[in-house]
């Protein structure tokens, strides 16, 4: 997600927003009969005692925001009975507060899951509420969550209730355990304080007719590795065995704005304001593909923004056949109607552009104080009003669905809701872990592995929704994406940005180029200022210095041929548990691809191990190599920013030794190496 959004994503990206959660301001009504138990313990907080937070609550999030005082049962002024609970939110934290582990909510097929509540606060404002899922306790193991939900809060006591339903919102064979959250604002910049009382949750059966489809009922391919598990990194390459074209598409990087937060490459008088070497180091890095966003939220109007971005795209040779443009902003607080997105499309096609991809809103399930669209339902509306108005003005246009991959109601539903009506399906595959206590090889191998996964899920949903269709996928947003070690956001983290994230993208491209999951990937992102490393690809605060990341995209650009091939051979491999289950992939996964003529082969190997070289051999069959080059990027300190003081510190030249038919080299460990193969002339 972009890392100067103003709210930006205050709140985190909330991974559900339910269709049919109810949020109302009225009465409660007295139930006649015997009512269904209170799931949540200590509901009414009439439990004398001065535990902080009260009996039956505990605080969560990270240790740092975990302040007793901020989470206290006060008897000033209860809605009812003695006691209430304040929950308070300083400015620039994220401390919450859920219903004790120890009591968790167990979810029932066919369920609808109520949770009613009163809640009153110091200023009008927004707070949330919603529910961790989990597939166990002890140990911790997560699981989608059935939703997080705005609550339009006031100084006076409102009664307010959300409803949650198995088999829309969430799948009780995926969560069956959950936890009642509450957060105080969904502004983590805003300071508030919250009260809550007389809290109740039951459950009982669902009024809602139907299901979603079930992730976990489709057939899934596995990942292709390649490589079968060995005790040495040795594989045969043959330029005649191609597997599939190779998907160069999946090597882009995105802008933020033609506007953007950088100040560049236009200033918000429309004026070009883009130094000459940083024009210059974007053209080459020879891209395949971009994106830009928001183009109808810039000041200078939608119709000059296409201009712009047109204009760009020809200034730095990323053919404009191959980007993606959006026109309404995340955190604008309003959105572009029909009319408007047909004239944009009007114009970019009366003007001659190639442009072809038109992807409807920016992340709409970010649920922060000023969401765009409350419910899944409510973007669903839009988007199909916006693709309907698309599709007239640009009948041979692509339309493009942005989807939560881990949400059921911001991406299951959005799926069955709108299928027939999207041509390539947007799922963002950032990466959200916390780097800095994860190992390297969890971050590189074991996170990589997670989200090819989800991409494969989402196709696999993509499929079955719509049966005979073309519907395949673009991102437009992807990287590493952990917050900092301080609880900054993902776009101050510097692991995001070096080594760490380098790796874990040079991991997630070899495979993309490989597999062909997604059509196309235009990862985050190509201008940002230098205090703001995590995603810095390049910065106006220093024109001349280059990162990581930009070495990354500017050697991986020149080592992708137009044939994926077979590599026959093995691999160490790196296991690992993940929620119990067992998982391996190659320390090393391989990209070998061909230049259509065959007399040109490029190797990609990216060692995942942060200690542990890989000496390696290719055997060359059906290719007589007379020349070999190769070099390697790779940086020592975990905790180095991305901006690099000299390109010697990251880009090392690396031996490649020809020899009977064979090429040898030593993959260094935390390094993703580049090698050319060219065969004799004539």
């Amino acid at each position: 997600m972009p890392a100067a959004r103003p709210l930006a994503v205050a709140s985190a990206v909330l991974r559900t927003a339910g269709l049919l959660a109810l949020l109302v301001a009225a009465p409660a009504a007295s139930a006649e009969g015997a009512a269904p138990p209170n799931l949540v313990p200590n509901g009414d907080f009439e439990r004398a005692g001065d535990a902080r937070p009260p009996a039956g609550w505990t605080m969560w999030g990270a240790q740092r925001y975990k302040n007793p005082a901020h989470f206290t049962r006060d008897t000033a002024d209860p809605h009812g009975g003695e006691a209430c609970f304040r929950i308070h939110h300083p400015p620039d934290t994220a401390g919450y507060v859920v219903t004790t582990p120890e009591q968790p909510i167990h979810t029932r097929r066919g369920a609808m899951l109520r949770v009613s509540f009163w809640a009153r606060a110091d200023h009008e404002g927004t707070a949330l509420v919603g529910f961790d899922g989990y597939a166990s306790i002890r140990p911790y193991e997560g699981a989608p969550s059935p939703g997080f939900f705005p609550v339009p809060v006031t100084r006076a006591w409102t009664h307010h209730t959300v409803e949650v339903h198995e088999g829309w919102d969430f799948f009780a064979g995926q969560t069956p355990l959950v936890l009642l959250v509450v957060k105080a604002t969904a502004d983590r910049n805003e300071a508030q304080t919250l009260w809550i009382d007389d809290v109740a949750a039951t459950q009982s059966p669902s009024p809602r007719k139907g299901r979603l489809l079930d992730p976990q009922t489709l057939p899934v391919p596995p990942i292709a590795h390649r490589l079968a598990r060995g005790k040495a990194l040795a594989f045969t390459v043959d330029p005649r065995r191609r597997i599939g074209p190779a998907v160069r598409r999946a090597c882009g990087i995105s802008f933020h704005r033609v506007g953007g937060w950088a100040g560049v490459p236009f200033d918000k008088d429309g004026r070009y304001v883009l130094a000459p070497q940083l024009e210059e180091a974007v053209r080459a890095l020879h891209l395949p593909m971009t994106r830009f966003y928001g183009l109808g939220a810039e000041p200078f109007g939608l119709e000059a923004a296409i201009d712009k971005a047109a204009d760009m795209c020809r200034r730095v040779g990323i053919p404009r056949e191959h980007v993606v443009l959006e026109f309404e902003t995340q955190g604008a607080g309003e959105r572009l109607p029909p009319e408007v997105w047909a004239r944009g499309v009007r114009h970019a096609r009366d003007a001659g552009y190639p442009f072809r991809y038109w992807e409807i809103t920016n992340e709409p399930y970010v649920q922060g104080a000023k969401a765009n669209f409350p419910t899944a339902e409510d973007y669903a509306r839009h988007f199909l009003a916006v693709a309907k108005a698309v599709r007239e003005a640009h009948p041979d246009g692509q339309i493009g669905l942005p989807i939560h991959p881990r949400s059921h109601m911001w991406g299951n539903y959005l799926l069955k809701r709108t299928a027939g009506h999207y041509d390539f399906v947007v799922g963002h595959y950032y990466h959200h872990v916390p780097a800095h206590t994860l190992s390297f090889e969890e971050v590189v191998l074991g996170g990589t592995w997670e989200k090819l996964h989800e991409v494969r899920t989402v196709d696999a949903l993509i499929r079955a929704y719509n049966p005979g269709g073309e519907v395949y996928q673009l991102d437009t947003e992807w990287g590493l994406h952990s917050s900092a070690p301080d609880g900054r956001r993902a776009g101050y983290a510097v692991r995001n940005g070096n080594i760490v994230g380098t790796m874990h993208r040079a991991v997630r491209m070899i495979t993309y180029v490989r597999e062909g999951t997604l059509r196309g990937a235009s990862s985050w992102e190509m201008f940002t200022r230098r205090r703001a490393p995590g995603f810095c690809i390049l910065t106006p605060d220093a024109p001349d210095k280059r990162t990581m990341l930009y070495w990354l995209y500017y050697y991986m650009n020149r080592h992708v041929g137009a044939w994926a091939l077979a590599t026959d051979g093995t691999a160490p491999y790196w296991d690992w548990s993940d929620g119990g289950a067992r998982r391996a992939v190659p320390q090393t996964p391989v990209l070998a691809t061909a230049s259509d003529d065959g007399r040109t082969v490029y190797l990609v190997l990216a060692n995942g191990s942060w200690t542990r070289p890989a000496p390696c051999r290719v055997t060359l069959d059906g290719f007589a190599a007379a020349r070999a080059t190769g070099l390697a990027l790779s940086h020592d300190d975990p905790e180095a920013s991305t901006l690099l003081a000299r390109k010697e510190d990251f880009v090392h030249d690396l031996a490649v030794r020809l020899e009977g038919g064979e090429a040898h080299l030593t993959v260094p460990p935390h390094a993703v190496v580049f090698v050319t193969l060219e065969a004799a002339e004539g």
